[in-house]
């Protein structure tokens, strides 16, 4: 007591990097040691004379150290949101974070046995964790708001957030005692033998004051009161002193500090005056301890230094305390190694770091095989008493044992490139004589085909286990890029699937969905034949990607114009709806789906929305809606009728129609309003609601429709917020329903889990004679596909499971009442659906979107989408499997089996969309805009301020206006938004990653029919972008900084749209593209030409058994006598170059000296290394005999164009 302390030595973390504040301290019992942790989740720990570094370690990821214990076995550190044991060495024993940890504040043992932990904080149950295995054990109920914990013998003391003090029984946890210490929080506390001591907070005029006593409390039989302690300061932090039972330890944030014994002030003694301590410190105090010893204290404050004070010279941390481990010094090898000196004496490699053959053998475990994982009936039934649960056993499997797993074999799934498969037609023997060709003159395709990707698990009809081509799809790079991979591999059907290396590509899936949804693509198509002035509008975007989708006949393709201006709008953004740049494994990508459909079918609608001028497309819409009170529905005159003006053609289409009324519950007064909501979003029964559980999919559509609900509003006419009754009512039904569906928590997945099909028994012999015929299934191709799909669907035709998910269902509305009922298919549909189309309707489902996420793979989304075989050429298409597969751009026929049954674990509903059977009988779609607006092909537009008055081009005239067939030479030139990512493989090769993200930046597009305009540029369009440049890659493109800028260019300046648009026109228009590389172009461009529009100097100019293709630039030196991108590239004089290339072609083509020509061409580039040098220098050798031959034996030198 009388004692004097001073301080010892202060220390800081000297990595100025891991510099945060200290948020616990604590005395190791055992050891000579200090351990101490800080806000960053950093834990070290210190020696306790000289407080030199023992151990460090990151315990939690940016998560701020609450309180440290340490016990025997080792060091337990506390965040909130994750415990952790570690030795004092750093290895862990073992760490807990999990959705039962998420506020936690304060942990202490329990008095009964020496292997459980009490863990607490500011959420609803405290824990009981078991400090042998670090697991929950049980939960404490109703112990919210828990910030410290300290035990006795016979009571565990809690101090709430609220300044209340619990005392609990140890062994059935219940409250025996309550004291309200202080009117607002408490800050700290602590208990010695029969003694409670507390500090905090009082509330006093609306603000909280630090109370300037520590109140001290007798709990031997009931909570009395003693003399509280005085400390002017402000008390935060109380310490019982280890060996004397009656004197604690105050401290204050400022740095005050104080030894005090209660007992004289319980007395009524003479005590000495009080002494205090100031702790130099420039910041707060935030963490204080003291000694087993009782001889050294330690202080932390916020600028992360340490404090240690004493009362004598020569302490110790513990009155006995237990050798540390130190690590081994080991001394270096002195070796010296000279010329004459033999290799063995060359020693081996100097370890730093202990090899993992050294782990200490006390460390090893015999951890066994996996356990079995519990059926989900078994959890579905279980109940629990204490930490034990029980179930009835469900019969699956017998006693003790447990079911074989098989053992899959990997399968190499990728394609091989196509440069590789080149380089092996060119290798085979009868390349030459057109043996590798096909009847239509293309080469084929070598290697598996998309049958590989997967195969048809007949022995599966609930599809438990995720057929292969559900895996997530990658795109793989080879020394040529994108273009090198073989995306036929994966797609052998007329449709086309999105590409995956775009940002925020998750969006794929509902674009395909939208894309067979042919009323919005007709409405999409419409709105690009019109002038739209929005520069980054998605209603645009999607017409040109739906046109592109519909000319893609297979191919690929991607969405980057529309995800780029999706990536431009600052609501989405707000809203969280973009993909983050690094992989997150517990992203949910069907949240994110559902969120997507909501804001783009809102968007959307916005920018199709023209007010009283939308075009009436629907013959099933409401246009008068009758508004009437509840207290008077049986009386006439109190209804009203309201008209409706014609809603956008995108709420006609997928608008709910909706009656939504707010009534006041004080003057009854009643708002009402007609809404369009896109979007119904399925609403689940409660956890604890065992019996709706059991509900049918139509009962929780109709709950989630008709919504009736309480809440406080504002009434206009009371001025003030009122209980107000809010309804919405079914007024008209939409052509298209899209259902949000996606199940947010594990128990909402299992309704769909638990109520879906189950095994048809009498298709058990049939799969299993199925499931042989598979066995020997080798890569047949994509017959083999349609083959195995047929017999799929012969399987299981004999007894098909029910499914949850209704296939077809019924809506009719009846005054204000909805009734909803699933239809069978090939059933007589009820009368009672047989109503007028504004009130009844019959909906089918027409696609799904899936989350799937496969073992130790991320998440990712893919649509099954049912295409009716009238809009299919593909007439051997089985009539049972009109599902498809759009796993981006893997797409494929799929069972029925698979889209109806959700017993599988490995995929989620995310969106479900239906469609009225009598869709195109309803709607009118002639009435939408037709004419295409040509004007923009004939306008000199810029957004430029200050545009080149003498601009290179000169734009059509309405009399040059463009027929199909007529001849247009094109170039564009790009800059980089991305670097090219790449990486060093241990052989010291560079593999590529991720190509450099380009996008276009300038595109000239030149007369090519002679005339007296002939060559002349009617577009040379620079493009405006906002987005930041990393390299305008002015070698190669001629762009400079300030040519894309609004303020600075001095050329025609236009959006992406307007630039792209032109281009588009001129494509339907069936101009025919004459340039040099021109797919690639296209590629970025994201524009799909068809192959008979494009005429490709690249291709006309190659000999297919040659790898060399030849640049533009040697061939403009070797043919032209011209010296081109000698300095940069023009995109106008390289469009005038590929066209005069091509107008010599069919001079060459006529004369028939093609093939020679073309044989000089490449002898000349081997000799002079394919670079331009004097041509004099290179002696031509005629090459006549060899080509008569090769031209008369094989079509190699026959391109194909027009001559």
């Amino acid at each position: 007591m009388d004692s004097s302390w001073s301080e010892v030595q202060h220390i800081c973390d000297p990595n100025l990097n891991k510099v945060s504040p200290v948020s616990a301290v604590c005395w190791d019992p055992y050891h000579e040691l200090l351990w101490v942790g800080n806000d960053s989740g950093r834990v070290c720990s210190y020696y306790g004379k000289g407080l030199q570094r023992y151990t460090s370690w990151k315990a939690h990821k940016d998560e701020q150290v609450r309180q440290i214990r340490v016990t025997d076995r080792g060091v337990i550190s506390l965040s909130p949101k994750s415990i952790q044991m570690r030795d004092r060495r750093g290895l862990v024993k073992w760490s807990m974070s999990n959705e039962q940890t998420q506020d936690l504040h304060c942990m202490t043992s329990t008095t009964l046995t020496n292997g459980e932990l009490l863990v607490a904080g500011q959420q609803d149950d405290m824990l009981v964790v078991s400090l042998a295995r670090g697991a929950v054990t049980r939960k404490i109920a109703n112990a919210s708001n828990i910030v410290v914990l300290k035990s006795l013998p016979r009571s565990i003391c809690a101090g709430s957030l609220l300044g209340e003090v619990t005392l609990r029984d140890p062994r059935t946890m219940k409250v025996e005692q309550r004291v309200q210490a202080h009117t607002a929080t408490l800050s700290d506390l602590d208990v010695s033998g029969n003694l409670l001591l507390t500090c905090g907070f009082s509330q006093r005029q609306g603000s909280l004051i630090m109370d300037p006593l520590v109140k001290v409390y007798d709990i031997r039989m009931a909570v009395r009161t003693l003399a509280p302690i005085p400390f002017p300061s402000g008390p935060m932090f109380l310490k019982m002193h280890p060996t004397l039972s009656t004197t604690c330890l105050v401290a204050s944030q400022t740095g005050q500090f104080q030894m005090c014994d209660v007992s004289s002030l319980i007395m009524g003694s003479y005590a000495a005056p009080a002494q205090f301590h100031q702790i130099q410190t420039s910041s707060y105090i935030t963490a204080m301890d003291i000694s087993s010893s009782a001889q050294t204290l330690v202080f932390a404050d916020g600028a992360s230094f340490v404090y240690q004070y004493a009362d004598r010279e020569d302490f110790d941390v513990n009155p006995y305390s237990l050798p540390l481990t130190t690590p081994d010094i080991v001394q270096p090898l002195t070796a010296t190694v000279k010329e004459d000196s033999p290799l063995s004496t060359v020693g081996m490699p100097y370890y730093t770091d202990p090899l993992l053959s050294v782990w200490p053998s006390n460390k090893v475990y015999e951890v066994g095989a996996q356990p079995a994982s519990i059926d989900e009936d078994i959890l579905k039934n279980i109940k629990t008493i204490d930490f034990v649960g029980y179930a009835p056993n469900p019969g699956n499997i017998h006693r003790n044992q447990r079911p074989r797993k098989k053992k899959t074999i990997a399968k190499k799934n990728g394609p091989k490139f196509r440069s590789e498969q080149e380089r092996e037609l060119l290798q085979a023997s009868n390349v030459l004589v057109g043996g590798g060709d096909d009847e239509d003159g293309e080469p084929q395709h070598s290697g598996r085909r998309s049958s590989s990707v997967g195969d048809v698990t007949l022995a599966d009809p609930t599809v438990l286990n995720m057929p292969r081509y559900y895996q997530r799809v990658e795109i793989q790079y080879s020394k040529f890029g994108v273009d090198d991979f073989d995306f036929g591999y994966f797609n052998a059907t007329q449709y086309g699937g999105l590409e995956t290396h775009i940002r925020n590509s998750y969006c794929n899936s509902f674009l395909q969905v939208l894309f067979f949804i042919k009323p919005l693509r007709h409405i999409a198509k419409s709105h690009i034949k019109t002038t739209c002035p929005k520069d980054n509008c998605l209603l645009c975007e999607l017409g040109f990607l739906f046109r592109m989708l519909e000319d893609s006949k297979g191919q690929n393709c991607q969405a980057t114009n529309f995800l780029r201006a999706f990536s431009t709008i600052p609501q989405a953004s707000a809203l969280g709806l973009f993909e983050p740049e690094t992989p997150n494994r517990n992203l949910s990508f069907s949240t994110l789906m559902q969120n997507f459909t909501r804001f783009i079918m809102e968007q959307i609608h916005q920018e199709s929305n023209v007010p009283s001028a939308n075009p009436l497309i629907s013959k099933a819409l409401v246009r008068n809606i009758t508004a009437m009170d509840d207290d008077d529905e049986g009386n006439d005159d109190k209804s009203s009728t309201v008209p409706l003006e014609v809603p956008s053609t995108m709420q006609q289409l997928f608008g709910l129609q909706t009656l939504s009324s707010s009534k006041c519950g004080s003057c009854q007064e009643q708002v009402s309003r007609i809404t369009y909501p896109f979007v119904v979003d399925m609403l689940y029964p409660k956890k604890n609601d065992r019996k709706s559980r059991k509900r049918s999919f139509t009962s929780i559509l109709k709950a989630s429709m008709y919504r009736e609900n309480q809440t406080k509003a504002w009434c206009t006419h009371c001025h003030q917020y009122q209980p107000t009754t809010t309804k919405k009512i079914i007024c008209g039904l939409p052509g298209v329903m899209l259902i949000n569906s996606g199940a947010s928590n594990s128990e909402e997945a299992l309704i769909w889990r638990q109520n879906g099909p189950n095994a048809p028994k009498s298709a058990s012999a049939t799969a299993a004679v199925a499931q042989e015929s598979l066995n020997a299934d080798s890569d047949q191709g994509s017959a083999h596909e349609e083959a195995t799909t047929t017999t799929a669907a012969a399987a299981t035709s004999v007894n098909t499971p029910s499914s949850w998910l209704p296939e077809r269902f019924g809506i009719y509305i009846n005054g204000t009442e909805l009734v909803i009922k699933a239809l069978p298919m090939g059933k007589e549909i009820p009368p009672e659906f047989r109503g007028p189309s504004e009130t009844c309707a019959i909906y089918e489902l027409s696609s799904t979107i899936l989350q799937v996420q496969a073992e130790e793979e991320a998440t990712h989304l893919v649509s099954q989408i049912k295409i009716p075989e009238t809009s299919t050429s593909d007439t051997t298409a089985p009539p049972s499997t009109p599902w498809y597969l759009f796993n981006d751009f893997l797409v494929r026929k799929i069972r029925t089996e698979e889209v109806f049954s959700f017993k599988g674990n490995w995929k989620t509903p995310a969106v479900l969309q239906y469609t009225r059977v009598d869709l195109d009988t309803l709607l009118d779609l002639d009435v939408l805009p037709s004419q295409v607006d040509y004007s923009l092909l004939f306008e000199d537009l810029t957004v430029a301020q200050e545009p080149n008055a003498h601009p290179r081009h000169q734009v059509l005239t309405k009399d040059e206006m463009p027929k199909p067939g007529t001849l247009v030479a094109i170039d564009a030139e790009f800059v980089a938004l991305q670097q090219e990512e790449t990486e060093i493989r241990s052989d010291g090769t560079k593999s590529l990653i991720r190509p450099s993200t380009l996008t276009l930046a300038r595109v000239s597009v030149l007369r090519g029919n002679d005339g007296p305009k002939h060559q002349v540029p009617f577009i040379d369009d620079y493009i405006a972008t906002s987005e930041p440049i990393v390299d305008y890659l002015t070698e190669f493109s001629g762009i400079v900084a300030g040519d894309l800028d609004r303020n600075q260019s001095k050329h025609t300046l236009v959006p992406l749209k307007m630039a792209y648009k032109k281009l588009r026109l001129l494509v339907d228009l069936g101009c025919i593209f004459i340039g040099h590389g021109l797919n690639k172009d296209f590629r970025i461009i994201n524009i799909l030409v068809p192959p008979e529009q494009i005429i490709d100097t690249v291709d006309i100019y190659h000999i297919r058994n040659r790898q060399r293709k030849i640049s533009l630039r040697f061939l403009a030196w070797h043919l032209l006598h011209q010296d081109i991108q000698s300095e940069t590239h023009d995109s106008i004089e390289d469009a005038r170059t590929a066209l005069i290339l091509y107008k010599k072609y069919l001079e060459y083509k006529e004369n028939g000296t093609f093939g020679q020509v073309l044989e000089e061409i490449y002898e000349a580039g081997h000799k002079a290394n394919w670079l331009k040098g004097t041509k004099d220098a290179l002696s031509r050798v005629s090459s006549a005999p060899q080509l008569d031959t090769l031209k008369n034996s094989s079509p190699l030198f026959t391109t194909g164009w027009p001559v």
